[in-house]
């Protein structure tokens, strides 16, 4: 019979007996044990990203004043046309990586409900919209390449819906 690692009495469990194994608990556990140690947060963003996001914000200030001057203060959507009352999000045309992120050349201001639309909603069901073709005539005008990349969503989609 094995007895207390303490005592002499049975052992109860770990080593030990009743009394003990419930004094180790009333202390903490067992303290010869080591306890996993507490992994490091990660960050949400990098130190370099956050200054990017702040520069990010100015950038849309400025950019925002700019066309309020240029259209006699009034901001209309890249998408569909209509004027932007209150705060406009940007839509990055270069996508959001490196320089792009920042340069006032490739951001154009949305309302968000046509900028939200624009991601997420399937290329089919963005033909059927009536804001979606003055969009790609913007397009066309600002960056030839940007409207084939467009287009080749169209027809790639087309081909699909052909094929099934």
């Amino acid at each position: 019979m094995h007895t207390c690692k303490e005592c002499n009495n049975s052992v109860f469990g770990g080593g030990y007996c009743k009394y003990h194994q419930y004094k180790r608990k009333m202390r903490g556990g067992n303290l010869y044990e080591s306890k996993p140690r507490p992994k490091p947060s990660i960050p949400k963003e990098s130190k370099t990203r956050k200054k990017e996001r702040l520069r990010y914000t100015e950038v849309c200030q400025k950019l925002t004043e700019e066309i309020k001057a240029e259209n006699g203060g009034k901001i209309y959507c890249y998408f569909s046309g209509i004027e932007i009352t209150g705060k406009p999000t940007f839509h990055h045309l270069k996508g959001r990586t490196g320089d792009y992120y920042t340069d006032k050349e490739w951001l154009v201001p949305a309302l968000n409900d046509y900028h939200l639309a624009y991601h997420f909603t399937p290329i089919e069901d963005l033909m059927k919209e009536d804001w979606y073709a003055g969009f790609l005539s913007r397009l066309k005008t600002k960056d030839y390449s940007l409207y084939c990349k467009e287009q080749k969503k169209i027809e790639k989609a087309q081909n699909y819906l052909d094929f099934s």
